[in-house]
């Protein structure tokens, strides 16, 4: 990871000695570098996936594959060999490549290696345009003497939308055939050349039923017609063109050819016959991608001979190559693309095929290419695979596009769920549906406030800070978490505007008891010692921590004095107590602005932090993440992360004053809840604090949630203030409202949320920004932030292919008018029996845990550890969520926020 951080970094200062000599062509182009430095190098790739070969006219053997494996922020990679592929140059050429936020573009993911009929080397690739609507376009390159020592490539020309994964083929007229796959229109285009390369043009196209990336190739028959087969969901389709590809027939499926779900090769040998390449024989379809093997037809595809077995490993796949003078074909293709990560070659000539073994003398298998031997990207419990570098370092604060969510784009094709309730926040689990989804807003407490400023601290004005500012306690980021082992909640909060950090604790969140200070007001910097809590702090309650002075973590901020007292170079600290002693603090590696925070992943196990940093679009979110909470400290690496964007709508002009600012990100806390973080976005929606402060009224911010299932990339589906602030006059929660860290707790059945609000006024109607803070309550159903709806008309939702260890499945179901039934489907999508719908037991009522069963099973052990598919049939009612787990009383194994007094954890594990 250092390494690629590294040459991204290289990469935007263009370093010719750290990443080669590059070429900048224009701010759209892709980036070309000649002689890629040590950021490309096999030591330093987590992945490599085939991309194309071919041969020059003096016999140099050009090869292609991605940095990455199959990753759409990926690059390829170019590399020679002049021995017949017994030995392969370092990267000549990296193209594609990712490098910084201003470069927008995403990476090469598919492309391939073409030398014409003049000598000349073609090199085909995509980008994947970093945009609202995920454009892919397709560019060219050339290299006219591939055999140079130092060959030289044309500028990157982009001539369609779409992308090239195949070969071109040369008809008998001399028309270039190019196949292109347009996957926004999922579409297999034919483009042509019929003046040698100078121009491209569309020619024709077809759509093939049951689209999945074309990968489409043809053969000029003996007839004069064009046969094109193209990869599909099922079998390979096929269809033919009579007039040089203009038009083809209509689509069927391929009467000699099936496949398992991958490219394979296709291609007229010198002899006359056809070279067919892929997994498995001709006419069987292999469940996984396995048996590499080739084979020969000698009427134009009819019938197939042979059969030489490249490789019988599973995950082998790709093939791509070419017939060199005198006979030999060569065949390129890759090998568990994101693990072993290699790329291998067959060299081997048509009687070997006919024969089914090798038998002619210069023929070789399993011939070693290329291993990508770098660090490989992590692997979550729910199956996503994090991209490399992590945390990601390629977002634009400039840009106001929502942030984009990578496992939503391309979720994996299994999905794990042995860690939590499965919540429907997002499509991620979702095939199909015809139920209709809504988002719920949190419910506010009609006893609000559960606390308000009442000794005489609390009332007091601050002396410090923002002088005069009165009647306030205050969460900041606080923390709010049940202690199992005192069977309480703790709130930290502050007592007063800019007073000391300070406890009070709950049995049942609304009735609360001050325990005092836990560090006296101050904020100024006094050292490693500290003497006082500094200002807009977060704690977090560790109750994974095996050392009870490292239970409470403590962030805290030193920039709120005059700028001569400020420390130098940072603005915060850390720290760690019992809850009465204190460790000396760390100071962290940068300064920062104020309100950063923190927060654990224990998916990860990592420590994240929040840091607010300003940008050109005002306050921002930048994230460090560490495994030690002090260590965290270092924020040197930060990347940018999130700020509001175009979905957050400005404040209405009329309804609060000074409206119709751009929205900020004033904060960002998070949580873990079941199998998902939860994140608690502040959104600032204005006026200026100098219009606030002069005319004494507070801030409007509201809370609004985001989910993550990576704990980076943020899906924030609804804008409409998960919490808001009233904006009436003399209300409490007029605005500026404040969540904490924990975010929430979970209570009997219900998640509660403290926050602060503030209304602008103390009792002795003082008016000020920062004056009359309360703290209240809102709640929401647990597992309630969405639901999948049906009304009097069943609807039904199949889930993508999961896995679990577990045998019991439960939902959370709110249909006392209705009923749930489910299904059990396996890769085909056909009910698995006796899981089937008709031996469900239908399930009615309203709760939060209900086990699903099925006459004939007295649990779902016969499918444990397969991918399978659940369908839900909802008719008059809300499900929430669904769950899989080994215990017979519903515990799911996953996190349930800061905790509660039905867990002795914040994990919801077996009593």
């Amino acid at each position: 990871m250092r390494t690629i951080l590294t040459l991204l970094a290289s990469l935007a200062a263009m370093s010719l000695c750290a990443a080669g000599d590059a070429v900048r062509i224009d701010p759209g182009a892709p980036w070309v570098l000649v002689n890629p430095g040590a950021g490309f190098q096999d030591g330093e790739r987590p992945g490599a996936m085939i991309i194309g070969m071919d041969r020059t006219t003096k016999g140099r053997i050009w090869g292609c594959w991605t940095g990455t494996g199959d990753k759409k922020d990926g690059y390829f990679l170019l590399a020679t060999s002049d021995d017949g592929g017994e030995s392969w140059s370092k990267p000549r050429l990296a193209v594609g490549a990712r490098a910084n936020a201003a470069h927008r573009m995403y990476g090469a993911l598919v492309g391939n290696l073409w030398t014409d009929p003049l000598g000349r080397l073609w090199l085909f690739f995509d980008q994947q345009i970093g945009d609202p609507q995920g454009r892919i376009t397709n560019w060219r390159m050339r290299c006219d003497d591939p055999d140079a020592a130092g060959a030289a490539w044309s500028e990157p020309v982009q001539f369609a939308e779409g992308c090239t994964l195949c070969k071109p083929t040369v008809l008998s007229n001399g028309y270039w055939l190019l196949p292109v796959s347009d996957w926004h229109k999922k579409t297999a285009r034919v483009f042509a050349s019929t003046d040698q390369g100078r121009t491209w043009g569309e020619r024709g196209h077809v759509m093939f039923p049951g689209w999945e990336f074309d990968e489409h190739m043809m053969v000029e028959l003996h007839d004069g017609r064009l046969w094109m087969l193209a990869r599909t969901t099922t079998q390979p389709f096929e269809c033919f063109s009579s007039d040089r590809g203009a038009t083809w027939s209509e689509p069927r499926q391929a009467a000699t050819v099936q496949n398992v779900n991958a490219r394979f090769f296709l291609r007229r040998l010198a002899s006359g016959r056809i070279l067919l390449v892929k997994n498995g024989p001709p006419t069987e379809r292999l469940q996984r991608r396995s048996h590499m093997s080739a084979w020969l037809s000698e009427d134009e595809g009819r019938t197939w001979k042979g059969g030489l077995l490249l490789d019988e490993r599973a995950s082998v796949s790709y093939p791509d190559g070419f017939e060199a003078p005198g006979g030999l074909i060569h065949i390129l293709y890759d090998w568990n693309r994101h693990t072993d990560a290699e790329i291998l070659m067959a060299k081997f000539r048509e009687e070997d095929v006919l024969a089914g073994k090798i038998v002619s003398k210069d023929a070789k298998l399993l011939m070693p290419v290329n291993k990508a031997t770098g660090p490989k990207p992590e692997k979550l419990y729910n199956g996503i695979e994090m991209p490399l570098p992590w945390p990601p370092p390629f977002r634009d604060p400039k840009s106001t596009e929502p942030m984009p969510v990578p496992y939503l784009e391309r979720p994996p094709k299994t999905i794990p769920i042995d860690v939590g309730r499965q919540l429907f926040v997002d499509d991620f689990l979702v095939e199909r549906t015809t139920l209709r989804r809504t988002y719920h807003q949190a419910v506010t407490f009609a006893g609000n406030p559960v606390l308000r400023a009442e000794t005489e601290r609390e009332l007091g004005a601050s002396t410090q800070g923002e002088a005069g500012e009165r009647a306030t306690l205050f969460t900041g980021q606080g923390g709010i978490f049940w202690d199992p082992a005192a069977r309480h909640f703790k709130l930290y909060h502050v007592a007063g505007w800019r007073g000391p950090l300070s406890l009070a604790t709950s049995t049942d969140m609304v009735h609360w008891v001050r325990q005092g200070p836990l560090l006296p007001e101050g904020l100024r910097w006094t050292g490693p010692k500290l003497a006082s809590g500094g200002s807009d702090n977060c704690v977090w309650l560790d109750l994974n921590a095996t050392n009870p002075a490292e239970r409470v973590k403590f962030l805290t901020c030193w920039m709120h004095v005059p700028q001569e007292q400020r420390p130098p170079g940072f603005n915060h600290s850390l720290q760690m107590s019992d809850g009465a002693a204190w460790s000396d603090a760390v100071p962290t590696t940068i300064a920062a602005d104020d309100y950063c925070s923190f927060f654990f992943n224990p998916f990860r196990d990592k420590w994240c932090f929040s840091i607010k940093k300003g940008t050109s679009r005002g306050r921002s979110r930048y994230y460090a993440e560490s495994d030690g909470f002090l260590q965290g400290a270092d924020w040197s690496k930060a990347v940018y992360w999130t700020n509001a964007d175009r979905l957050d709508a400005p404040e209405p002009a009329g309804r609060y004053p000074g409206a119709g600012d751009a929205p900020q990100l004033y904060s960002l806390n998070a949580v873990a809840y079941e199998s998902l973080m939860v994140g608690m976005h502040y959104i600032h929606r204005g006026p200026d604090n100098r219009v606030c402060a002069a005319g004494k009224f507070p801030k409007l911010i509201d809370l609004e949630l985001g989910f993550s299932r990576d704990g980076f990339h943020w899906h924030r589906p609804d804008r409409r203030g998960f919490i808001a602030g009233a904006r009436t006059e003399g209300a409490w929660d007029r605005a500026y409202l404040h969540g904490a860290a924990g975010m929430f707790v979970v209570l009997d059945d219900t998640l509660v949320f403290p926050y602060t609000a503030t209304s602008g006024r103390s009792p002795d109607g003082h008016r000020g920004m920062y004056t009359g803070g309360s703290i209240g309550l809102a709640t929401l159903r647990r597992d309630g932030f969405a639901s999948m709806d049906a009304g009097e008309r069943e609807g039904a939702l199949t889930t993508r292919p999961l896995t679990f260890k577990g045998k019991h499945l439960y939902v959370n179901l709110d249909a006392p008018e209705g009923e749930l039934r489910a299904e059990v489907l396996d890769d085909n999508n056909q009910v698995v029996a006796p899981f089937t719908a008709a031996n469900c037991a239908p399930l009615r009522g309203n709760t939060t845990r209900r086990r699903v069963t099925w006459q004939g099973a007295d649990s779902l052990a016969a499918v444990r550890g397969k991918p399978v598919k659940f369908r839900f049939l909802l008719r008059g009612g809300s499900l929430y969520s669904f769950w899989v787990t080994p215990d017979a009383n519903g515990a799911s194994h996953g996190y349930v926020g800061a905790g509660g007094p039905a867990f002795d954890s914040v994990r919801d594990l077996p009593r």
